[in-house]
């Protein structure tokens, strides 16, 4: 069985500012992650591991900077065998159309897989549209937004997050599944002692040209939407912990606000 993780490089929004002038968010100098729910993507593939009575190889593809070379390391030494980086200047500014035609092209290119596995959303975009336009453009099916996933009987059993509650999804592969940030622990860098393996691997580089991507598809170009604005949201007042010792001291306090604050009559 093979299992590809579609992994993303994102900014630390906690320290994230905006260019007022491009409107986008100032990358340089800010410190980079892989992105949350991606790593719980990489803990469900792993998990798939142990379950199934099968060799299982789990890949790796990254779209993004050179630098972005150092995280794949990073998911090898958790786990990842294979690692694959889409790197040229011809990809920047593009949206979530575009990135998703450079991605499924990459992933006709290394091979077919059993699973692809994604992250819900990402830090910085935040939009959720890769996943699905991915499965859409491979023609495989999707399940988003999954907090676990379970083989029985040839099959596999999927609990995915909704409005309303949780839903059980049974499907075989091939199949494109968005793991759901905070759903599952995320993997350990040493829990497998892959250091040196991390330090040894090739990094397996792709190009636009090296797939034939029409150029005119991707980085700007490419992208049917364009950001006009984005602004950070305006700091709220926060409200006030009430700890006054004990749940009874605690209520006395919150009816003691109710009541100054002439709310009850």
């Amino acid at each position: 069985m093979k299992i590809l993780l579609l992994m993303k490089i994102v900014p630390d929004t906690t320290n994230a500012k905006i260019d007022p002038e491009t409107k986008n968010l100032k990358r340089d100098g800010i410190k980079t992650v892989i992105n949350p729910s991606d790593l719980c993507g990489l803990k469900f593939a792993l998990n798939v591991t142990e379950q199934v009575e099968e060799d299982v190889q789990i890949d790796v593809l990254t779209m993004g900077p050179q630098d972005a070379e150092k995280y794949l390391r990073d998911c090898i030494q958790m786990g990842a065998e294979e690692a694959y980086l889409l790197e040229g200047e011809e990809f920047k500014g593009s949206d979530t159309y575009a990135t998703s035609y450079a991605l499924s092209e990459a992933i006709k290119h290394i091979g077919d897989y059993d699973i692809i596995f994604t992250g819900d959303q990402t830090m910085d975009g935040d939009t959720g549209q890769i996943g699905p336009q991915i499965a859409e453009r491979l023609g495989i099916n999707q399940v988003t937004y999954i907090s676990d996933i379970n083989y029985k009987d040839g099959e596999f059993e999927v609990k995915r997050r909704t409005a309303d509650g949780t839903e059980t999804v049974s499907l075989k592969t091939p199949f494109l599944a968005s793991a759901l940030k905070g759903s599952v622990n995320k993997p350990s860098k040493f829990a497998l002692k892959r250091s040196n393996i991390a330090k040894e691997k090739e990094i397996h580089n792709l190009t636009s040209e090296l797939l034939g991507l029409d150029l005119d598809k991707i980085g700007q170009k490419g992208s049917l939407t364009v950001v006009t604005d984005l602004s950070a949201p305006d700091k709220n007042e926060t409200g006030n912990i009430i700890d006054e010792g004990s749940s009874e001291k605690n209520i006395e306090a919150i009816v003691k606000i109710i009541e100054d604050s002439k709310v009850l009559v």
